[in-house]
C-alpha cells in the first residue's frame, strides 16, 4: 500500500467501527490501487491512487477534530488493523471474478493464495541457445535454423521433438504427427529429456569433434538417432507397437543406425560417427558406453527369445566390433576394433581378436571416457 496519512487512518479507524468487512475490502483495494500505480504509472481506472479517505470517506465529525484521546485511540486501533491485515497468509481479492489469482470462492469472497515463483533452471539448455545466438552473429546465414531449430523452443525437449518430426517425416507419416507423438512422449515421461542431456554431455566430453553443445543436436546423425530411439522405445513401453516399429525404420533409412524399439539403452551413450550400428530386440546397454561406427549387437541364428548382448556400464566397444548372443560384458571393458565377441567377458578387461580373447587388463577406469583404443593400455581417467 502507498504511505499511510493521519487521514487516512482516521477514515480506516471511523470505518472499522461502523462496517469492518467494508474497512478490510477498502484496504484490499487500496492495496491493489498502489500495485496499479507502480506497474502502469498512472491511477487505478476505480480505486484511484488508492487513498482510504477517497474510499471510506473523510473522517471529520464522527471522531471529532484535532488528536485528542479519541482519535489518538482509533489511531491505535487502525495501526493494529492495518499490521493484522498485512501479516495474513491471504489477500481478500477485491474483484473475485476477474483476480487470475483468486482460488476457490468461500462464503461469496475470493481467497487469493500467495505462492513461491520458482523459475527452473536448465544450464544446458541455456548454453544451447547462447552458443545458437553466437552461431547466427558468425554466420547470419545460419539464422533460420537455428531459430526453428533452437531458439524458437522454449526448452530443450521442445527442440528435440521438433527435430525428430523433421527428420522423420516421409509421404507416410507427416511433420505434425510425429511432432505431437514426440511431444506427447517427452511431457509424459522426464526420463527422456534427462536422458537427452546425459547423451548430449556424453557426445561433448568424449568427442574431440565436438566443440560445442549445438553440434550434436544440429549435425551429429548418431545423436540425433539415439533420441529417436528413446521416443520409440517409449512407443513400445506404451504399447504401440506398430508405431515403435515406423520409428526404427525411419531412424534406420535417415540415420543408418537400427535400434531396435524393445531394447533398453542407459543414460550417457555416445555413437560416434554412427554408420551401421545394429542393436537387437533384447540387447541391454548400461550408462556410459561409448562404441564407434559398424558396431553389432546381435544374435548368433534363429532363435526365438533372449538373444542379444548385455553390455555393462562404461565399456568401450571399438569400430567394427561384433558383440553376438546372449552374453554379458562386464563393466568398464574394452572391446578392440573389428575384434567378434562370442563369449562373457569379465568387468575392467580388453578384448581382441576373432573371435576375441582377453589380451589384458582394461588399462584405466573408465576406457568409455578416455576412448583410448590402444591395446597397450590408457591414460587414467581419473
Amino acid at each position: 500500500m502507498r504511505r499511510v496519512l493521519v487521514g487516512d487512518l482516521l477514515a480506516l479507524a471511523a470505518a472499522l467501527a461502523e462496517d469492518e468487512g467494508r474497512a478490510t475490502r477498502a484496504l484490499a483495494e487500496a492495496h491493489a490501487a498502489h500495485r496499479y500505480m507502480r506497474r502502469m504509472r498512472r491511477p487505478h481506472p476505480r480505486w484511484g491512487d488508492g487513498s482510504l479517505m477517497a474510499r471510506l470517506g473523510p473522517e471529520g465529525g464522527r471522531l471529532g477534530h484535532g488528536y485528542g484521546p479519541a482519535a489518538l485511540k482509533a489511531l491505535a486501533g487502525a495501526a493494529t488493523a492495518i499490521a493484522a491485515w498485512k501479516a495474513r497468509p491471504w489477500l481478500v481479492c477485491p474483484v473475485p471474478k476477474r483476480c487470475a489469482r483468486t482460488g476457490p470462492l468461500q462464503g461469496g469472497r475470493g481467497m487469493a493464495e500467495i505462492k513461491p515463483k520458482v523459475t527452473a533452471v536448465d544450464p544446458v539448455w541455456t548454453r544451447v541457445c547462447d552458443e545458437a545466438r553466437e552461431a547466427i552473429a558468425t554466420e547470419p546465414l545460419l539464422g533460420g535454423l537455428m531459430h526453428s531449430g533452437l531458439l524458437h523452443h522454449a526448452t530443450m525437449e521442445r527442440a528435440l521433438a521438433y527435430r525428430f518430426s523433421l527428420k522423420l517425416a516421409s509421404g507416410e507419416m507427416s511433420e505434425q504427427i510425429l511432432r505431437e507423438i514426440a511431444d506427447q512422449a517427452y511431457d509424459s515421461d522426464p526420463e527422456l529429456g534427462a536422458a537427452a542431456r546425459a547423451d548430449l554431455m556424453a557426445v561433448y566430453d568424449r568427442d574431440p569433434a565436438c566443440h560445442r553443445f549445438i553440434q550434436p543436436i544440429l549435425f551429429f546423425k548418431g545423436y540425433q538417432a539415439v533420441q529417436a530411439y528413446r521416443v520409440g522405445h517409449w512407443l513400445w513401453e506404451q504399447g504401440r507397437i506398430d508405431l515403435a516399429y515406423f520409428v526404427q525404420m525411419r531412424v534406420s533409412e535417415v540415420f543408418g543406425v537400427d535400434i531396435h524399439p524393445a531394447a533398453q539403452v542407459g543414460k550417457g551413450l555416445m555413437i560416434d560417427h554412427a554408420h551401421s550400428i545394429v542393436i537387437g530386440e533384447t540387447a541391454v546397454v548400461g550408462d556410459n558406453v561409448s562404441m564407434l561406427h559398424s558396431v553389432t549387437l546381435g544374435g548368433t541364428g534363429k532363435e526365438d527369445g533372449d538373444r542379444h548382448p548385455k553390455i555393462g556400464n562404461g565399456v568401450l566397444i571399438g569400430a567394427g566390433a561384433k558383440v553376438l548372443g546372449n552374453i554379458t560384458i562386464g563393466h568398464c571393458s574394452r572391446i578392440a576394433a573389428g575384434s567378434v565377441v562370442l563369449q562373457d567377458i569379465p568387468p575392467m578387461k580388453t578384448v581382441a581378436g576373432v573371435p576375441a580373447r582377453i589380451v589384458g587388463e582394461a588399462g584405466c577406469s573408465q576406457p568409455a571416457v578416455s576412448m583410448d583404443h590402444k591395446l597397450t593400455g590408457c591414460v587414467d581417467c581419473d
